[in-house]
């Protein structure tokens, strides 16, 4: 497999963690507080997920590329 390829599996994971974000937002707004809170916590865990699951394909992507790690995103 190659880096590609891994990328382009990293987005179709995160594309499906954004639609399960978007399901949890609808089913909080009708929710009870207590069930609410719990929905929204998970959004935000989700929210993560999602976020460094795109940031590893892109990663992946432009792994070759030496004007992309020029300016590291990733370091702390």
């Amino acid at each position: 497999m190659t880096l590609l390829h891994m990328a382009a599996s990293y987005r179709h994971s995160a594309d499906l963690i954004r639609v399960r974000i978007i399901a949890l937002k609808e089913e909080a707004q009708t929710a009870a507080p207590a069930e609410k809170s719990k929905l929204e916590q998970r959004i935000r865990d989700l929210n993560i997920l999602y976020r460094e699951t795109r940031q590893t394909a892109l990663f992946l992507e432009r792994y070759y590329d030496r004007r992309y790690h020029a300016y590291d995103r990733r370091k702390v």
